[in-house]
């Protein structure tokens, strides 16, 4: 049966198999696990966003305010007397209990960079899988159109007037398409293909907050950044291994790179991309995120050497690093974004452990408030929701949209919707006014 791409799906639909009275075969294994092992015994979760102890502060916060009472410090953790790591509005009640659609995205798990889905100003969803990508609208909710790249996508980013649609290929070349008609107009090459002669793939890209620019990151390490029109305005060589992630700072003075497997932030000037300082430690960087609302404050997303996940914030002016360990067991942090209304913290963490007791990964949404505190969460139990390897917000603020590993667009429900229209909160007043006073000579 032919899947196409945006189709609707369940959230506990399976695929349609040859035998329906023949069990699959992840089931067997399951079974044997229930037979050997039922009379082991597993520690309970001690995880601080579980519904059990979630319930238990509540009601000692109750007790604290009922008896007047001030709330216990712990002083034997050193984590839970710092400040909080960044600004934020904290939700009163939880939103992330349901989801609006469940879509469908075939081959999505055989991509190798999961940078293939984007949400423009326009209510417009984009994925890109193999040489073509599909644009669904939120509108209308169907599928509207679709367009082809010459080569396979590993990376796609509206601008910010939704203009254009960029597309990072795997043939050393990004290409930029025409947002409403889907025709391409101009692309250009890496600049690895003009100085060691060698083919590369774009692996990921992000526009400016002002649109009139762009920066690549290739396979080789290579970062360029480019005019609004393709044209190369630097590059830098970091001879450090495939460019996993590449973020363009709120105030468009700053871009900040990690390569795959790699322990060190890297941070550039923007757009002449020289060397300003970096960010090292002992953990292995998997994601990166700047808050919406400061002009340069990065959260950083890693696993430790003890295995488990953390976020680390870190001011660019000051060079100040705070960091915090999430959960107690050996988690992974795939996937972070700040929200631009709230300004609140979405993570997605996957636990290796599980995946390998259940025939099914098992993966957390989690919202935050502040390191220490979960103010929403998706994914309790051992089943329902796949490894979420990206997540995109809509225009409004108002949905959160993530793509998993069994091929699935989940689209939920992050925020009510407001009768009235309120503009996001962003910090890119200044680059944009500096550009209409220069009269398009600033390329930032």
């Amino acid at each position: 049966m032919d899947r196409k791409a945006f189709g609707v799906k369940t959230f506990n639909s399976q695929r349609p198999r040859v035998d329906r009275f023949v069990a699959p075969r992840a089931s067997f294994a399951e079974l044997r696990r229930r037979t050997l092992s039922t009379w082991s015994w597993e520690p309970p979760n001690t995880d601080y966003w579980y519904t059990k102890y979630i319930k238990q502060r509540q009601y000692i916060n109750y007790l604290d305010d009922a008896l007047q009472l001030e709330p216990l410090k712990r002083y034997d953790d050193k984590e839970s007397t710092k400040k909080e790591s960044w600004p934020c509005v904290p939700r009163k009640r939880r939103y992330l209990s349901s989801a609006d659609s469940i879509l469908d995205l075939p081959t999505y798990s055989y991509a190798t960079f999961p940078e293939l889905l984007d949400w423009s100003n326009d209510n417009i969803l984009v994925a890109a899988l193999g040489r073509n990508y599909h644009k669904w609208s939120w509108r209308s909710q169907k599928l509207i159109s679709q367009g082809q790249a010459q080569y396979d996508i590993h990376c796609c980013k509206f601008d910010p007037r939704s203009e254009l649609l960029i597309l990072g290929t795997h043939y050393k070349s990004v290409e930029i398409h025409d947002s409403t008609t889907n025709r391409w107009l101009r692309s250009s090459c890496c600049r690895c293909r003009l100085l060691v002669n060698s083919y590369c793939s774009i692996t990921t890209l992000d526009w400016s907050p002002t649109g009139n620019s762009f920066v690549t990151g290739c396979s080789m390490g290579m970062v360029t950044s480019f005019t609004r029109c393709t044209r190369i305005i630097s590059w830098k060589e970091m001879m450090c291994g495939p460019v996993l992630i590449v973020k363009v700072s709120p105030d468009a003075r700053y871009v900040v790179l990690a390569t795959l497997n790699a322990d060190t932030v890297y941070v550039l000037s923007w757009p002449s991309l020289e060397m300003i300082t970096n960010v090292a430690s002992d953990w292995t960087i998997t994601t990166l995120a700047w808050h919406p609302w400061r002009s340069a404050l990065l959260g950083i997303g890693a696993i430790n050497s003890d295995l488990r996940a953390t976020i680390a914030m870190w001011d660019a002016p000051s060079e100040k690093v705070c960091e915090a360990n999430i959960g107690h067991d050996q988690y992974s942090l795939d996937a972070m974004l700040f929200s631009d209304r709230t300004g609140e913290l979405v993570i997605s963490l996957w636990n290796s452990d599980t995946s390998s007791r259940q025939p099914k990964p098992c993966s957390h949404l989690l919202v935050l408030g502040d390191a220490h505190t979960v103010v929403d969460h998706w994914g309790e139990g051992t089943s329902g929701l796949d490894r979420i390897r990206t997540m995109i917000f809509s225009p409004d603020g108002t949905k959160l949209a993530t793509a998993t590993a069994d091929e699935d667009l989940i689209i939920w429900n992050f925020l009510p919707e407001d009768k009235k229209r309120t503009r996001c909160k962003r910090f890119c007043l200044m680059p944009v006014y500096l550009d209409t006073a220069m009269h398009g000579f600033s390329v930032r």
